[in-house]
């Protein structure tokens, strides 16, 4: 029999909401023309629940994550710790490439391409490498049950300042708040449930929901799952892996402690039961265990007593934490005068409205929100595909870090946001797979150096080897990452981190291409094996070639990186000669016949433009290459590539893989096109995202952190870019964006921009540097002001170590 539940909003309609036998109430409609909750100032809010885990409420401290999907009466909230990675089978060694690289060489030499493609798949079936990469996987839920009454006013929000996940609602038996937020500074995750009444509940630990097709994968590599209430007072989940890899967690204990103050609690079954308490706060804490200490179900008193030491009163606790947060979320701001209408609306008014009215506050959300989304998710590791949360057993992908552009794009807002401390575990991260790393280079290619694979998780090994993703033959990788650790070094001008990270890092990268690369005919050095991310050349049909691009131009920046490093570090002069050497001798970019950028300079190889990995464009992502900067030519060509691309994605209205949209962006805005930039933000703001701001990675869905990252830095590189001596201001200002205000951006040379504003034809910015240097300001317009040489676009400026530089300009209207 169908039930239903009469709900009355505030305006005194009913409405019927349908109730299915065993699961709580739909919230269908929305249920108030206005809320009666509180708004965060920064964040947002949502009228009703989540459907799914995409759509759920998320918090988190970098190691664990938390998922709230907001029900009233029947809460689930899910939980995820960063180092949660299920163990698969492991052989610890690598397939012995090495020994056909000069087959797949001559193949690939001969045109033969798909069949150089097949040996690596070839050789992992005859030489019976079975390895996968550890997939991600969520920890357990926390159920939280609290009797039902007739519902007449909700709301759910996060508070990116604070962190809290929240969910407010009205009913019969009185007002309630459900908060939740991740401790940064004690490492909990913290609950509090309040009401104008006293608070009557249940309080359970359970694993996630297995899918039907998921039991077998659990079933094989999970040995336990159980929960338990220790006492009134405590809850205990623990969990046991069946494979225990050296190295790898090997299970997990949940502890939760619930206090209910002048309530009573009791155990019951697996739960805890909660009666008339003026207020429930729980405490919990998830804890991977390595098998050092001891053994998954063994009691677990340490962590117990731990939970003990530490306060029941959520406010004071939140403000432990905010110390850390807030002052990280609040680095950076950004308004673009956008309808303060739109600031009113819920989440799934704000993705619905359509036009160019609202797009201004659009971007303003998701900026904000992608910036939340990569502080929580940072800490342990870097964000991985889904940040650090997830609700399913078989993420896309295992949820890893991939390295051909998704984690690259994610962490890719941290310096110009400046919160350069959270690229810190991205680099430990390289770090800890860097013998992994070697062993590939020495497994696959029969080089010194270190190579890291298109996809990894618990290990730095290669375990994609498909004959058309033939990512064992992709070698930019190293470079790549290599590129972050320079830029955090112009960034933060931090010549120790140089010293003992970056440069060591940086020269095991370069030391791969010493081997690797080899002299043609014309003495020019040939990549060969090459790949260019995922896209193969019309007349192949193979991803595998010879001088991808991309490769070129990631060996390029390398090298050059790595003798400014030498030079800034006084050392290594015979290594200089060396790279000097080899960057002379790197193939040079070629154009086609329409003067468009190649994707492959090989002969004989076809452009294939129409695709979502915009590769060739490489040296337009970060750091613009200096021969991008000067050349009229290459400049040209490349926007003749964005051109082509962006015919695709207006035929695919926007299409997968949107941190693509990124890299093509950022490409735009660092050659001058604020009106192409302007479209890929406008698409990213608005299609991309779900009802609990979480980002997708695809049109409407597939849980995905990468543009979280990418939209703030595609923002902040339309606004100002700035290199070594220089700073060009709003180099790619969208006509639509007619007056705005950014603060606290962090450029190169350690310099922070505590403000850049614009209002019609005036400009107004500051400056501030911890040392004295001389910078130059370029306008994408003539300017006039104070110091301005008239009909002039730049203007140097020297600042003084801690003294704030002013200036406000107008733009110089006179032809």
């Amino acid at each position: 029999m169908k039930r239903y539940l009469s709900i009355r909003s505030d305006n005194n309609v009913f409405m019927k909401v349908l109730l299915l036998p065993g699961l709580s109430m739909l919230f269908a409609l929305h249920l108030s023309g206005q809320s009666v909750f509180p708004a965060p100032a920064k964040g947002f809010t949502s009228w009703k629940p989540a459907a799914t885990w995409e759509d759920a409420l998320l918090t988190g401290n970098g190691t664990m994550g938390a998922m709230v999907m907001g029900e009233p009466h029947e809460e689930t909230v899910i939980l995820s710790h960063a180092a949660l990675y299920l163990p698969q089978e492991r052989s610890d060694k690598q397939i012995d490439q090495a020994s056909r690289l000069p087959e797949i060489r001559r193949l690939l030499m001969e045109g033969r391409y798909a069949d150089a493609a097949s040996i690596p798949a070839q050789l992992r079936k005859d030489q019976g490498y079975t390895d996968e990469r550890d997939p991600f996987i969520p920890a357990f839920d926390l159920r939280i049950l609290q009797g039902s009454s007739n519902i007449t006013a909700y709301q759910r929000s996060v508070n990116y300042e604070t962190g809290e996940a929240i969910v407010d609602w009205k009913e019969d038996a009185g007002t309630f708040r459900r908060k939740i937020f991740v401790s940064r500074a004690d490492s909990l995750v913290v609950i509090s449930i309040k009401g104008s009444g006293k608070i009557n509940c249940r309080l359970q630990l359970e694993h996630r929901p297995v899918l039907w097709d998921q039991w077998g994968m659990v079933n094989a590599h999970v040995s336990k799952m159980e929960s338990a209430a220790v006492s009134g007072q405590l809850l205990r989940f623990t969990a046991a892996f069946r494979i225990k890899n050296p190295g790898s967690v090997q299970g997990y204990h949940g502890i939760a402690r619930v206090f209910a103050p002048n309530g009573n609690t009791r155990a019951d079954d697996n739960g805890i039961v909660v009666k008339d308490a003026d207020e429930v706060v729980v405490l919990l804490r998830i804890l991977p265990d390595s098998g050092s200490s001891r053994e998954v179900g063994s009691p677990a008193e340490g962590p117990v007593n731990l939970l003990q030491a530490f306060s029941c009163n959520y406010d004071s606790l939140l403000a432990r934490h905010n110390t850390i947060h807030a002052a990280l979320f609040n680095k950076v701001s950004l308004t673009l005068g956008s309808d303060p209408a739109y600031d009113r609306l819920h989440a799934e008014e704000s993705l619905l409205q359509p036009g160019a009215a609202y797009n201004t506050g659009r971007i303003q959300r998701a900026f904000d929100a992608g910036r939340y989304n990569i502080i929580c998710a940072s800490g342990y590791n870097p964000p991985n595909l889904q940040g650090i949360w997830s609700g399913t057993w078989a993420a896309p992908w295992s949820s890893g870090m991939t390295h051909d552009g998704n984690l690259a794009t994610a962490v890719s807002m941290n310096l110009p946001c400046n919160t350069p401390s959270l690229l810190l575990p991205f680099f430990a991260y390289h770090e800890r797979l860097l013998n992994d790393y070697r062993k590939g280079a020495m497994a696959l290619f029969g080089c010194r150096g270190i190579h890291i694979p298109g996809h990894t998780t618990s290990t730095g090994t290669d375990t994609d080897f498909g004959p058309k993703w033939c990512l064992t033959l992709w070698t930019a990788g190293a470079g790549w990452v290599a590129d972050y650790f320079w830029q955090y070094y112009q960034y933060t001008i931090d010549k120790n981190f140089l010293r003992d990270r970056a440069y060591p890092f940086m020269k095991e990268a370069a030391l791969f291409y010493e081997d690797f690369l080899y002299p043609g005919p014309d003495g020019r050095l040939i990549f060969n094996p090459s790949y260019s991310p995922e896209n193969d050349p019309l007349n192949t049909g193979s991803q595998a070639v010879i001088n991808a691009t991309m490769d070129i131009m990631v060996a390029r920046q390398l090298l050059s990186n790595c003798i400014r490093a030498a030079k800034i570090l006084g050392t290594d002069a015979a290594k200089v000669k060396l790279w000097s050497s080899m960057l002379n001798r790197l193939p040079a970019y070629q154009t086609d016949d329409e003067g468009m950028l190649r994707e492959w300079t090989w002969k004989g190889l076809q452009e294939n433009p129409p695709h979502r990995h915009s590769s060739q464009l490489y040296a337009l992502y970060d750091e613009t290459a200096p021969e991008f900067r000067t050349d009229t030519v290459l400049r040209s060509a490349a926007k003749k590539v964005i051109a082509q691309k962006m015919k695709f994605r207006n035929g695919d209205g926007g299409g997968e893989m949107a941190f693509g949209l990124v890299q093509l962006g950022a490409s735009a805005a660092h050659l001058g096109d604020g009106a192409t930039a302007a479209r890929l933000v406008d698409w990213l703001a608005s299609l991309y995202w779900s009802r609990g701001m979480g980002s997708f990675h695809n049109v409407r869905g597939l849980f995905n952190t990468d543009i979280s990252g990418g939209l703030p830095y595609l923002v902040s590189q339309m606004l100002v870019y700035s290199s070594e001596g220089e700073i060009q201001v709003l180099p790619a200002l969208p006509a639509e964006w007619k007056t705005g205000k950014v603060s606290g951006l962090l450029l190169r040379g350690n310099i922070t921009m505590p403000v850049l504003q614009w209002s019609g034809d005036t400009v107004y910015i500051s400056l501030v540097s911890p040392i004295s240097q001389q910078v130059r300001l370029l306008f994408p317009f003539p300017v006039t002001g104070e110091h301005v040489k008239a009909g002039s676009s730049s203007m140097d400026v020297k600042l003084v170590a801690g003294k704030t530089f002013t200036a406000t300009f107008k733009r110089n209207q006179q032809k």
